[in-house]
């Protein structure tokens, strides 16, 4: 069914940054009108869901540019730890644990989170990927999607398993890339010849990259150079590159970055809770890199609330570089939502704009925490959290809405979830 979203605040993330009073009309998955008091047809009344907009505000979906959402799972599973004691005593043996059904179960709690907060997409790298393209197909949530790869005796079956993605799945909703976890767990061979695939299969890349002090350390000790340049000399920044965290980058890094045109993801809350540090991200935006914004998974943030996302990413770049003025309200949004969508190659997505994917998120205007109301961009990145969010739509769809989700049945979801737990409990 077509939709009409009638009176709202509409904050459109356009390159004119305009926020408009007035109506949406989506038909057929595509935003067909934006504009005030607009007048539907006797036959069009009778096929069109009209939403009273007068108390919401319209934004494009936010997308969640970098998450594992099959750990879902995981949450609170290993809390106060540093990254390579997390990930190789904790996580990883964890990992050996889940099933392929388990991770479908988990990626369906991701998916169910985001969609309760706002997220219309979400870029994902885990293991049995395809548990999570299912479970995106199922929802209805769009993502783009890469099966983990490291150089272990299994190398190339995970590359096997990518390629089945691509053929498998691949559609408006899924884009596939490849994805080399990190600079420590690949060899160079591998990130050469993922390179030469993705460039093959006219896909992008997508990888950890100087998460670390370790990890920068152990380069250097290996290779002679940073995790950027090396990965660069692989050939990984002559695709699209989705590059997470960044955080221990210099300025020659950052320089090949925005060369390369690779997009780096802030992950702040991971950084901070992981004891990593903090990304230079306003330099890397003077320099002309472009930056999205992702939450990292539930295991190391420990949600995936890409509304506190944002809250979070301004605040710590203000506080680290003491500015008061760098990453306002608007170019926050702009990263979570516009940037991200940049950063994948997609286009029609993450502005609301004639013609773009009718991918919106209605958020209550007048609830106490949001009034008054004197800027709606400010109020939607310094003051909102999931209980504002009102409806998700994706392509038109209305995923959620008024604390319902559409797609998936919320109790089996949490029994299967909990059987998970006790089993993770009694056997790790």
């Amino acid at each position: 069914m077509d939709i009409l979203i009638e009176n709202a605040t509409i904050i459109t993330c356009n390159t004119q940054n305009e926020v408009l009073k007035g109506d949406i009309l989506i038909k057929s998955g595509k935003i067909a009108r934006i504009a005030e008091n607009i007048e539907l047809s006797i036959y069009e009344q009778a096929c069109v869901k009209v939403i009273d907009g007068k108390d919401l505000i319209a934004m494009p979906g936010l997308i969640n540019a970098h998450t594992h959402c099959g750990q879902t799972v995981l949450r609170s599973f290993a809390d106060d730890l540093p990254l390579y004691e997390w990930l190789f005593e904790k996580i990883f043996p964890a990992e050996e644990k889940l099933t392929k059904e388990m991770i479908y179960f988990s990626s369906l709690l991701g998916i169910a989170e985001m969609l309760k907060s706002g997220t219309t997409m979400f870029f994902d790298m885990y293991f049995h990927e395809d548990m999570t393209a299912k479970a995106v197909q199922q929802t209805g949530i769009k993502a783009v999607l890469s099966r983990g790869l490291q150089t272990d005796e299994k190398e190339d079956l995970r590359l096997d398993e990518t390629k089945e993605l691509i053929y498998n799945y691949s559609s408006d909703k899924i884009k596939v890339f490849f994805g080399p976890h990190s600079v420590y767990t690949c060899s160079y061979e591998l990130l050469e010849k993922v390179a030469q695939l993705a460039q093959e299969f006219k896909t992008g890349v997508m990888i950890h990259l100087s998460e670390s002090e370790n990890e920068v350390n152990g380069c250097y000790e290996k290779y002679d150079m940073s995790p950027v340049k090396l990965c660069n000399q692989a050939g990984l920044f002559d695709t699209i590159c989705i590059a997470a965290h960044c955080v221990y980058v210099d300025d020659e890094d950052i320089e090949i970055m925005a060369e390369k045109n690779v997009s780096c993801v802030y992950n702040p809350t991971s950084n901070l809770k992981l004891g990593n540090g903090f990304a230079p991200v306003q330099n890397m935006i003077k320099s002309g890199v472009n930056v999205a914004i992702g939450t990292d998974s539930a295991a190391s943030n420990n949600n995936l609330n890409m509304l506190e996302e944002m809250h979070i990413a301004s605040l710590l770049e203000k506080g680290m570089y003491r500015l008061s003025d760098i990453l306002n309200a608007q170019q926050i949004l702009k990263m979570a939502t516009v940037n991200a969508a940049i950063a994948a190659g997609i286009n029609k997505t993450g502005v609301l704009q004639e013609g773009f994917c009718a991918d919106i998120v209605l958020l209550k205007a007048n609830d106490f925490n949001m009034l008054p109301c004197y800027n709606p961009i400010s109020n939607v990145v310094y003051s909102s959290n999931p209980s504002n969010v009102y409806a998700t739509i994706v392509d038109g769809q209305i995923l959620y809405m008024n604390g319902k989700l559409f797609t998936l049945d919320e109790e089996v979801l949490v029994k299967e979830v909990k059987s998970i737990e006790k089993f993770l409990r009694e056997s790790v």
